[in-house]
């Protein structure tokens, strides 16, 4: 039977760059990732998102490819959304300030120095979508 894609954990996520050296200071200058590979050939590099190591973000330097779009976003948690966000030097730009959302998490969204829109995610347990079973209207 082949594996199926509802059973299965999202490990790793790459954005294209146009510059690996900018990406890598804010990435890990500024949210405090850490570099676990890199591999020259291709100028791309790992960074840990997830402290067992279950999950990973890749950057790989390709101004070709790097094309953001704000209709896109990759959510990252973290643990202390008011203290990152408070640390964060002024020429991050902030698209949403940290605030509650719909489901019960908290959560601010940033940009990186190229586009690409963060969003900044800090979960409570009790956090939940309830289904209403209206299409739109979950609380």
């Amino acid at each position: 039977m082949p594996a199926m894609l509802n059973q299965s954990t999202l490990c790793f996520a790459t954005l294209a760059v146009p510059d690996l050296a900018a990406a890598e200071a804010f990435y890990v200058q500024v949210l405090g990732l850490q570099v676990s590979r890199r591999f020259a050939p291709t100028r791309w590099i790992s960074l840990d998102v997830d402290e067992q190591g279950g999950a990973g973000l890749g950057l790989i330097e390709d101004p070709l490819m790097a094309r953001p779009s704000p209709a896109s976003m990759l959510d990252l948690m973290v643990s202390e959304l008011d203290a990152l966000v408070a640390r964060m030097p002024p020429q991050v730009t902030l698209v949403e300030a940290p605030g509650p959302t719909l489901w019960g998490s908290y959560k601010a969204v940033i940009e990186d120095p190229f586009g690409n829109r963060l969003g900044l995610v800090q979960c409570s347990p009790q956090a939940a979508v309830r289904d209403t079973g209206q299409p739109g209207k979950n609380e």
